[in-house]
């Protein structure tokens, strides 16, 4: 039996009712030559079960159970590590590919044959179904010569693993780096898309799931430290990049940084009332700001919160507003992917 064209790997995190719709979304594709493999991390759920009513019905279904939980991460990369295909692509088991994805990216690769990554755009929806993002709505569509790609990311959003479809010899080259992790899939996209052409396509090619318990949602301090720093390190100290295009990955990665220890680190945890962390999470912020005057600040500032009857709450409401506020700026999105909302909500 040949080899598929396209392997699509799904690492599992203890989600087996999902799963079985991830699963589906891809046995639906247009383009049929492919095969799926799942990765079990040793979840002790039902998984298995899952995975075997599809195996029963379609061979191209296959399933790899770890015998120990090996980490979110090495998860990843080891499905990514066994891939035989000229091309795969990711899919987390809360996530759903979109009819059309492997038809339209494969088209991508036709018409631009020196591409590593064919993109389209991912929807990230609430599990109710609500559009929040698209960033490649944003991007250039037709080919990318690098680092405009990079670029684009820089300025409007990353695309995020449900759209891409990689050529397996580029990950040779550029793997999933360890050391970035949790943020390694936009690392990866980063240098990807700076020292290679990508192909972009603006039309729907998946959903990622944002909710409590994801990555994506739970951005804390872990999740931007240590590993972003390394990100930033890496591209800036790249001489293949232009100078130009690497001063801008510096300073937009860098007011991400910022951004995401203020608001993840040090308000989401007062909002939490842990203001240990909340102390850390200033402590940190302030060195990235290279203010030098931060000790004689984070502790008076501490103990107002502590002793304001009320501050969590008013963050919590001011949180809530702003959310608010952002629903009404995503009206557009809202009414332009209402018919993709049915299949997160099944």
């Amino acid at each position: 039996m040949s080899e598929p064209l396209i392997t699509t790997v799904i690492p599992t995190f203890r989600r087996p009712t999902t799963l079985r719709r991830a699963i589906q979304s891809v046995l639906n594709q247009t383009f049929s030559d492919f095969r799926i493999c799942v990765y079990d991390n040793a979840s002790g759920d039902q998984t298995a079960d899952v995975v075997e009513e599809f195996r029963r019905r379609d061979s191209r279904v296959e399933y790899v159970c770890r015998p120990n939980n090996i980490g979110m991460f090495a998860n990843f990369a080891d499905g990514a590590d066994r891939v035989q295909t000229a091309f795969f692509s990711f899919l987390s088991d809360d996530d759903v590919m979109l009819p059309q994805f492997f038809q339209t990216a494969m088209a991508g690769f036709r018409q631009y044959p020196e591409a590593a990554m064919s993109i389209l755009t991912t929807i990230r929806m609430s599990d109710r179904g609500l559009a929040i993002d698209a960033p490649i709505l944003q991007w250039r569509e037709g080919l990318l010569p690098p680092p405009e790609g990079m670029l684009s990311i820089l300025r409007h959003g990353n695309p995020d693993l449900p759209g891409l479809l990689i050529r397996r010899d580029i990950f040779r080259e550029i793997r999933l780096d360890e050391t970035t992790a949790p943020p390694s899939d936009l690392d990866f996209e980063l240098q990807v898309t700076a020292r290679f052409p990508v192909v972009v396509s603006r039309r729907p090619g998946g959903i990622q799931l944002v909710h409590q318990g994801t990555a994506t949602a739970e951005r804390g301090l872990d999740w931007f430290l240590p590993g972003f720093p390394r990100m930033v390190h890496k591209l800036v100290s790249d001489q293949s990049i232009p100078r130009a295009a690497r001063h801008e990955a510096a300073k937009t990665l860098g007011s991400w940084l910022k951004k995401g220890l203020f608001m993840r680190g040090v308000i989401c945890s007062v909002t939490r009332g842990k203001w240990d962390e909340a102390e850390e999470a200033a402590k940190l912020f302030l060195h990235q700001c290279n203010w030098q005057g931060a000790a004689g600040v984070i502790r008076p500032a501490r103990a107002i919160g502590q002793n304001l009857p009320g501050t969590p709450t008013a963050l919590r409401a001011l949180l809530a507003t702003r959310s608010l506020l952002r629903v009404v700026r995503r009206i557009d999105l809202l009414w332009r992917f209402r018919s993709y909302s049915k299949l997160v909500r099944a």
